[in-house]
């Protein structure tokens, strides 16, 4: 399974620190009860809540034993959603296969990390957390003097194809096929409104800017437009366009991103607003988080 990089930061984050054996299940129970770490004794009179496991965030481990004060490293990696998997020098002197498979693969299960031996399910539970390095969020993170200088996306650019619904399906498409589409449909959509995109420029400037340039309105004044300029309703006005405001730009490591200054959230968590720009094969640039698709004019 294939993990995106939110379910890789929020499976490190759940993972890293320290747990301990906190209850034993066996699998020939009757009711498959909890049974305290501490209660489920072995036959020398040892218990299992002495075994901790510490993972770290360059998924390295360690594992300990009170008890028998033994101690192994290894690694560890996040294998699916509520799935990981771990590797130590000497784990519990278990041979090779699919017992010790077993036993070296962490489920998620309410909020504990359960791995089984043989006919026994060991569940743990957190009991201090770990150091996590948060990523720096690209607004926050500064240009060297080679990306500032890289001006490889400056130019005004066109809208080609915008998003639109036919039927059922909503998809990428050109200006001439909206139009026949809602001609075919009769639809009582305002097709001038949906049109309108494709009047759209976007523009970005030598100074790390993009100013997205709409059509001024046929039925607009002059007096009108200079007073909407007067009082800051609009930034700047030329050439029969004008706009309202602007967004930034940024290269990193010759990579360049945009601030589509949206407030996002995650499942609870704040993500970043920097969204990066990425061309296809023949120049064309997705925009707007993929609703236009943009040509350098």
């Amino acid at each position: 399974m294939e993990l995106n990089e939110f379910e890789l930061r929020s499976g490190t984050r759940f993972i890293v620190g320290k747990w301990q054996v906190d209850f034993v299940v066996s699998l020939f129970s009757d009711d498959l009860a909890h049974i305290p770490a501490a209660e489920f004794k072995s036959d020398d009179g040892k218990d299992l809540s002495g075994i901790c496991y510490e993972f770290f965030e360059d998924n390295t481990m360690v594992m300990t034993d009170s008890a028998s004060g033994k101690r192994e490293s290894g690694t560890w990696e996040q294998t699916g959603a509520y799935e990981y998997h771990y590797t130590l020098g000497a784990f519990m002197e278990l041979p090779e296969g699919d017992f010790r498979k077993a036993a070296e693969t962490l489920q998620v299960v309410d909020g504990c990390l359960a791995f089984s031996i043989g006919f026994l399910t060991l569940g743990m539970k957190k009991i201090a957390e770990g150091k996590v390095t948060e990523p720096a969020d690209t607004g926050d993170t500064e240009m060297s003097a080679e990306d500032a200088a890289n001006t490889g996306i400056v130019g005004s650019y066109r809208v080609i194809k915008s998003l639109n619904y036919f039927g059922d399906e909503i998809k990428l498409a050109t200006k001439e096929e909206i139009a026949e589409s809602a001609k075919k449909a009769n639809s009582d959509i305002d097709i001038k409104e949906v049109l309108d995109i494709f009047d759209l420029v976007v523009e970005f400037t030598a100074d790390h800017k993009i100013r997205q340039w709409m059509k001024i309105p046929e039925n607009l004044s002059e007096a009108t437009i200079k007073e909407a300029l007067e009082s800051g309703e609009i930034l700047a006005a030329k050439d029969g366009r004008f706009i309202t405001t602007e967004q930034q730009w940024k290269c990193l490591d010759g990579k360049f991103y945009y601030d589509t200054g949206e407030q996002r959230e995650v499942f609870g968590e704040m993500v970043s607003s920097w969204d990066e720009i990425k061309p296809n094969e023949d120049g064309t640039i997705p925009f707007s988080s993929g609703l236009i698709l943009i040509e350098r004019i």
